[in-house]
């Protein structure tokens, strides 16, 4: 069996058994797991173990995994440290093929006793031929198969694959992308990494189908040289996103704690990303931005851009921020202004670069007659449309429903636009717009719009396509395929 078919068991198990869920406490962090699996429509036998038998949710509770009357491919650990290395033991009889541990209390403490039961996990799983993932993790999403370790994940599949050491950051990402319209093909948790590591999920990605993208947080390795050859080999075959924990002096004592990890040289990691052509981001907001710019921004023809919205109180700080990125802000020619000018009025209409316009504009349907002509304009290769609250004395000023007129006018911008567009809705606005303004942005993720909740955000993830596409242009197209 090759390591690809070894691993791709792991994402499609036959039957699954919960073991150490809690029977008497419905709110217990153990039932995570079931309530995770049953919201995402698992079809396949689910066995619940704990010694004390009873009932949870209609399903029977086992005293024991040599209980369970069928087969177990995969079992989700919750049991105790100390009891784990036994459960390894029970599992071999049952004829299991992976436990994921979820458990922590291992290496990650700094503490003897824990190293000492995960060196105990390690050589059980060895001899016993168990693969084991963790411990200290969340494990595998995988929606194609119903695997899930989250509730309220998607249950649509996709192309993208994150690898994570953390299960937090796992679960932070899913929800973030998710909401921006990007769906996932596997999502890895795999915290103190005893058994299998980032290499061994890299290889296994690098060669599957369902994966164009993969977004990795990292924040220490357990073999240099391995992991060297597999980030050369993914960053080949799929375009490859790298989170790095760890690259200051308190993130690298915080990755030691968190999944007992050594976090490396930051000089390392960009002479890496570099070398590869790896696009590297900072934050998980960076990460969920990129994923949703590679997958739905059509990738403009140069670095030009046309800012266009309503409320332009810091369109000076706005073309500062997209510039700053290395984006190019040009002044509007008086020809394209002149054009402008005959069916838009002087008053409240600022027509430089970023352009301002007013609600006159909408009311006489003009908006895309205006977004058509600068998206004509040659030296435009890709818009950003904006709807800023904070440019206006304040947003009641606007009087009832305007969000919603303004929103409109901002969707008369997508067809009537040239050139690749994406929107900015400003959601850093007073509580109470808050809510409408996440609908409007959610209808613009429903049409595959590419849409920020910043114009740092836009400006950094536009201008690392760009990049990418101007180093590495023969991947992207694999990826629009």
């Amino acid at each position: 069996m090759s390591h690809f078919e070894s691993l791709d068991l792991l994402f499609h198990p036959r039957s699954i058994a919960l073991a150490g869920i809690t029977t008497a406490n419905p709110e217990h962090w153990t039932r995570v797991f079931l309530d995770a699996l049953t919201e995402i429509g698992f079809e396949r036998p689910i066995y619940l173990v704990n010694p004390k038998g009873g009932e949870i949710q209609g399903y029977k509770v086992y005293k024991s995994l040599r209980d369970i009357p069928g087969t177990v491919d995969y079992v989700i650990s919750t049991v105790p440290a100390q009891a784990s290395p036994g459960l390894v033991e029970e599992c071999d009889t049952k004829g299991v093929r992976a436990i994921h541990f979820c458990t922590a209390g291992f290496s990650e403490t700094g503490e003897e006793e824990g190293a000492r039961l995960e060196a105990q996990l390690v050589e059980a799983s060895r001899r016993k031929g168990i693969r084991i993932i963790g411990p200290n993790c969340m494990g595998i999403y995988c929606p194609q198969s119903r695997l899930s370790f989250g509730i309220g994940f998607p249950q649509q599949s996709g192309h993208v694959a994150f690898v994570s050491q953390s299960g937090g950051n796992a679960g932070s990402l899913v929800r973030q992308a998710a909401w921006r319209g990007v769906r996932f093909s596997k999502v890895i948790s795999y915290g103190n990494a005893c058994d299998l590591n980032e290499s061994d999920f890299l290889e296994y990605l690098a060669d599957d189908p369902d994966t164009k993208i993969i977004g990795l947080y990292i924040e220490g390795v357990k073999d240099g040289a391995r992991f060297h050859r597999a980030l050369e080999r993914a960053a080949k075959e799929k375009v490859v996103v790298l989170l790095k924990g760890g690259i200051t002096h308190g993130g690298t004592r915080a990755a030691a704690g968190h999944t007992g990890s050594l976090a490396g040289a930051e000089v390392i990691w960009d002479a890496l990303c570099r070398q590869f052509g790896i696009i590297r981001v900072y934050s998980l907001e960076e990460m969920a931005d990129i994923l949703q710019t590679l997958l739905f921004m059509p990738i403009p023809n140069g670095r030009n851009v046309a800012l266009i919205g309503a409320g332009g109180g810091n369109s000076v700080l706005v073309a500062d921020e997209f510039e700053k990125k290395g984006l190019i802000v040009p002044q509007l020619p008086q020809e394209i202004i002149h054009r402008i000018r005959e069916f838009s009025p002087a008053a409240g209409n600022i027509l430089r670069n970023p352009i301002d316009y007013s609600q006159t504009i909408m009311e006489t349907g003009k908006l895309g007659e205006l977004v058509s002509i600068v998206s004509g304009w040659e030296s435009i290769d890709f818009l950003i449309g904006f709807l800023d609250l904070g440019g206006f004395a304040s947003p009641q000023s606007l009087g009832s429903g305007a969000l919603s007129r303004w929103a409109d006018g901002m969707f008369e911008m997508i067809p009537a636009s040239s050139k690749p567009i994406a929107m900015v809705p400003q959601l850093s606005v007073v509580p109470e717009d808050v809510n409408e303004l996440m609908i409007i942005a959610q209808a613009f993720v429903s049409s595959q719009v590419p849409t920020y909740m910043s114009f740092a955000g836009a400006a950094t993830s536009i201008n690392l396509l760009l990049t990418y596409k101007e180093s590495y242009p023969g991947r992207l197209k694999a990826l629009r395929v």
